[in-house]
């Protein structure tokens, strides 16, 4: 794939940013224990800065009372791209069990256009690093143009890397769709029901 075509390109991304997402592009789908992540980070936080308020965040309250946000927000470091790039909310997931007292894990996706590469990045974010050593991580990415056509490649990106979740570490399916977005929780659940064949789907 040629990146340079596009004079786009180093008008919005700093060098470090195109080898970032060029790396990445190249070896897209990135995964946990098969990849190194920096740059599937990098592209995530590219792609969701303008939404970062947004995503999944874990509030500890202190002693004190204070409370000390764990997640940390970043800069843009090409201003003029934020009016390029707009993050579309595809839904948000819990993998915890409702009945397991203050415990929640979420797990929310986004698909954004890259301007100048001509595709869109599927993300994830969590409201911690534990599982990953990022909140934020870039999986997928997929060319298209019409709404439809986002939804169904953005859900086949999403539900590989459930794919890879279960065949590598077993993990157990999710419990409830949070919220809805261009993809619908009826989706979400057929592709989470292909995944997780043997399980009993749940009342939702």
């Amino acid at each position: 794939m040629i990146f340079q075509e596009s004079m786009i390109i180093p008008s919005i991304y700093t060098r470090d940013e195109q080898a970032a997402i060029e790396w990445w592009i190249e070896h897209s789908p990135l995964y946990p224990e098969r990849d190194d992540l920096s740059d599937s980070n990098k592209v995530a936080e590219i792609a969701l800065f303008l939404v970062q308020e947004r995503l999944p965040q874990c509030i500890t309250i202190m002693e004190d009372c204070s409370k000390v946000f764990d997640r940390k927000f970043w800069d843009c470091s090409v201003h003029r791209r934020n009016d390029l790039l707009s993050p579309i909310h595809l839904f948000e997931i819990n993998w915890a069990e409702d009945s397991v007292p203050a415990l929640s894990w979420p797990e929310t996706y986004y698909a954004t256009f890259l301007p100048g590469y001509n595709v869109y990045a599927v993300t994830l974010s969590q409201n911690s690093c534990d599982s990953y050593d990022y909140f934020d991580l870039a999986i997928g990415c997929f060319k298209g143009d019409k709404a439809g056509e986002i939804a169904e490649k953005a859900a086949r990106a999403i539900q590989a890397w459930w794919k890879f979740q279960n065949e590598t570490w077993s993990q157990w399916a999710w419990y409830k769709v949070m919220k809805s977005g261009l993809i619908n929780a009826d989706l979400a659940w057929q592709l989470r029901n292909e995944v997780w064949q043997k399980e009993e789907a749940l009342v939702y």
